[in-house]
């Protein structure tokens, strides 16, 4: 009898489960949320809007420390990153691409926070009068690009590039983030993958802080795949260079450039060594594809699309020997019917075992990787969500831990440079909060926060996994 109703007991105890509610929500936008990304050691979050707004916040205080309207149209993406050592962040670069048709590069120093304008969009309903004469962060690249494809820039680092061909070592993009290695212009060189602007099913490789267009993967003439939909581009382990693509009729793609990469091919138009090899197709979605996101580890990659189906692809590794022309067909590797149409975004987290997708049917879905299985379900938003965004979780994230002062000794040591009794306690009370300061910067950047951006303005913040 006991066994005969234990299903229905555990079922019942399900149902009383608590509602998963986000941590934090923010605030700040007045239209829909196109792109999220944490950066800075998860220290920051940039968000960008339907508007062509840009928001860095503050992960720590949850408040703004930029606001500024970067685009003239709806922003399509947003990337950040900070050099500095470990414990500081000497100056921020963010990437922005807009339907304006126009990929921007913008720098924030560390002494420019406290003047930048702070003055949220909800805040001004619409322009209002700050926009155009509040102070933006530097503008140091400005670049013409399709736009009409609302497929998004991706780009890779190339700082660790030998100059010439010779034996390389492995490369990290991930690390670069809170790299201190400077360059000249004060940036580190990358390639951007964009749609082309003559052939819209092409994609052009550009060159920062060159400007230059080095490459194009011309659009594939054995079928009409329609507009470039979503692409990435990044670098394997032995410095070859890779792009992944979606297409409007639902193809995926994969192309890898021949022979290994250098500085001195990525930073000159040279068609004798840019050439480019499809390795792997399949038509796997009957809609648009709308979203990928390739494996930290380079060997798969995910896709999202106007239809129910979330699939895993393989990335061949060219090194094994395979020709080409054998991978071209290659099926998936899974496929899963979510039975929720519209999944906009999809975002792999940096360790590999989830990733999440944002859904028009307003929910956030939580997957395991290796098994595709649904793990979560987050539902607060009203209204379609359109971006998601994981912190990074890894061992450089880690290594921001820092041990917390002695006071003890702090008091020894004020005591032996006989400093005023009421001066000490000043001292001692400063440490304190400097000690609890560390210690809600640890905590927050640490956490495996998980961002969300809504059709309804307002980012939520929800602590996984």
């Amino acid at each position: 009898m006991d066994a005969e109703y234990a299903p229905q007991q555990l079922q019942l105890q399900a149902t009383h489960l608590p509602v998963a509610t986000p941590t934090y929500i923010l605030r700040g936008h007045s239209s829909s949320v196109q792109a999220l990304h944490f950066f800075g050691r998860n220290s920051r979050l940039a968000s960008g809007d339907a508007d062509g707004w840009i928001v860095v916040w503050d992960v720590v205080t949850k408040r703004p420390i930029a606001v500024w309207k970067a685009h003239e149209a709806a922003v399509l993406e947003v990337k950040g990153f900070c050099f500095g050592d470990s414990s500081s962040v000497d100056e921020m670069d963010i990437y922005t691409h807009g339907r304006d048709h126009k990929l921007r590069a913008w720098k924030i120093r560390a002494n420019d926070e406290g003047l930048l304008d702070k003055v949220l969009p909800v805040e001004r309903g619409g322009k209002g009068p700050h926009a155009e004469t509040a102070l933006q962060p530097w503008l140091i690249h400005s670049l013409s690009v399709n736009a009409l494809n609302f497929c998004a820039f991706s780009l890779c680092f190339i700082e660790g590039l030998c100059p010439e061909k010779q034996e390389v070592g492995s490369v990290d993009p991930h690390k670069l983030d809170n790299s201190g290695r400077q360059h000249k212009s004060s940036q580190v060189p990358m390639l951007i993958a964009a749609p082309n602007a003559l052939n819209t099913g092409g994609v052009d490789i550009l060159h920062l802080p060159s400007e230059r267009r080095v490459s194009t993967i011309a659009a594939d003439s054995s079928t009409e795949t329609g507009m470039v939909m979503t692409v990435n581009i990044f670098l394997s382990s032995s410095c070859v260079l890779y792009a992944v693509s979606g297409f409007e009729d639902g193809h995926v793609m994969v192309h890898v450039r021949r022979g290994m990469l250098t500085l001195l091919d990525a930073e000159h138009r040279d068609t004798s060594v840019w050439k480019w090899d499809k390795i792997y197709s399949a038509r796997p979605h009957t809609q648009p594809v709308l979203s990928l996101d390739v494996s930290p580890e380079n060997d798969y990659f995910l896709t999202s699309s106007v239809d129910a189906l979330l699939i895993k692809h393989p990335i061949p590794d060219i090194l094994l020997g395979d020709r080409p022309s054998e991978m071209e067909g290659n099926t998936p590797l899974r496929v899963l019917n979510t039975k929720h149409a519209g999944q906009q975004d999809l975002r792999i987290r940096s360790d590999g075992k989830i990733f999440a997708t944002a859904g028009w049917d307003s929910r956030i879905r939580v997957y395991s990787c290796k098994t595709m299985k649904e793990l979560a379900v987050l539902k607060w938003h009203k209204e379609g969500c359109y971006a998601v965004a994981f912190a990074g979780i890894d061992i450089e994230t880690m290594s921001i831990s820092r041990p917390v002062r002695d006071r003890s000794a702090s008091s020894e040591d004020n005591k032996r440079e006989d400093t005023p009794e009421g001066d000490s306690a000043q001292v001692e009370k400063m440490n304190s909060l400097k000690d609890i300061q560390q210690q809600r910067s640890q905590k927050a950047q640490l956490t495996h926060w998980l961002a969300a951006g809504s059709k309804d303005g307002k980012i939520t913040l929800w602590d996984i996994y």
